[in-house]
């Protein structure tokens, strides 16, 4: 089939004739292992569960299996904040609760 497609694509450019998409829409097929991959991914049964992005790069899990988080307070407008609080505000920070943690490990997938 593809030896097909590539007569049909080289005479079409020695005809010097313009290209059109549709002209490959009944030559495209997917390869089989684009197919297998389908569905491992879920996506021809399960659901496939993703990642949230934006919490993924706002909390990180430590090596005691704890959640951290960073403190807010610090990127801007820290012209009248002391130093030592300026300080305090750059560790890194523990989510307490176990309901919240439990939410953010379901939204990292950790």
């Amino acid at each position: 089939m593809f030896t097909s497609l590539l007569r049909s694509t080289s005479s079409l450019i020695s005809r010097g004739t313009s290209w059109n998409i549709s002209m490959f829409k009944t030559h495209i097929m997917p390869s089989p292992s684009l197919l297998t991959n389908i569905t491992e991914r879920g996506l021809a049964g399960k659901a496939l569960l993703r990642t949230n992005k934006s919490a993924a790069k706002r909390f990180r899990v430590r090596g005691n299996a704890r959640i951290k988080r960073n403190k807010a307070g610090r990127s801007h407008n820290t012209g009248h904040k002391g130093r030592k609080r300026i300080n305090n505000l750059a560790a890194s920070a523990p989510i307490n609760g176990k309901k919240i943690e439990d939410r953010m490990r379901r939204l990292i997938r950790a």
